[in-house]
């Protein structure tokens, strides 16, 4: 217990050392992002399979940012908690960390101790994310996440290293804009899929729709297809 409330202690140091050195009274941005979807669907893993209020609190400066993501099913089934740190070197190339801690088997969150950080207990997970954008000619994104600490074990209680890796490429059809997207698993895992292969596969169609001069709504619908769960599905959301 000790050594996680250290853990925790040095961390929370850590960010609030860097917010301090980026001036934030100065130069920051802090945006609120809340959204409804039908369902919680991601990296081609149905986490929640009933609708849901979803919200990103974000502070930028600069090329950092560092925020909190929630997300929190409306039956009470599902529930998330997140902390998320990134850095954008340049147009074509940025990295993030996200710490997720949600339910693993759709109890209450609260069942778990969120000071609890020894690997072999956690529930905690630490995702890293390399992203790649190369041109406005060529507009396609590649995304590679691993999972690098916290329940992500083999059956010996090894670390897995979950991979993921996405292709994005967006398009306009009929004057709409769709991004096109592509997700696999290189290597077999207990998170993504038992082989390697295509795990997510679809598009997401988006639209800004205006309510007032000042105020809009933005729409989505995302169909996706999981080839090796032999899976499909449409999810609706909306973002304030």
């Amino acid at each position: 217990m000790k050594k996680s409330v250290l853990k925790l202690s040095v961390l929370f140091t850590l960010i609030i050392l860097f917010a301090s050195n980026m001036n934030v009274n100065a130069q920051g941005k802090v945006t609120v992002s809340p959204s409804v979807t039908t369902r919680h669907y991601w990296r081609g893993i149905m986490v929640s399979n009933t609708a849901n209020f979803e919200m990103d609190v974000a502070y930028t400066n600069k090329n950092f940012t560092f925020g909190a993501w929630g997300g929190y099913a409306f039956d009470n089934t599902y529930s998330e908690f997140d902390f998320h740190i990134g850095y954008k070197f340049n147009e074509h190339f940025n990295i993030a960390v996200w710490d997720l801690f949600a339910n693993r088997d759709r109890a209450s969150i609260d069942d778990y101790n969120y000071l609890d950080l020894d690997r072999s207990t956690t529930n905690h997970l630490i995702d890293a994310s390399f992203n790649f954008y190369f041109n406005e000619k060529f507009p396609l994104s590649v995304c590679v996440s691993t999972m690098l600490y916290g329940r992500d074990l083999d059956e010996n209680g090894d670390q897995n290293y979950s991979t993921y890796l996405e292709f994005g490429y967006p398009v306009t059809i009929g004057g709409e804009k769709i991004s096109l997207f592509a997700g696999l698993n290189p290597f077999e895992n207990q998170v993504y899929g038992e082989s390697v292969g295509f795990v997510n596969i679809g598009a997401t169609a988006t639209r800004d729709i205006k309510i007032t001069e000042s105020f809009s709504l933005n729409a989505w619908a995302k169909v996706a297809i999981n080839p090796q769960a032999e899976t499909a599905n449409l999810i609706l959301g909306i973002g304030f």
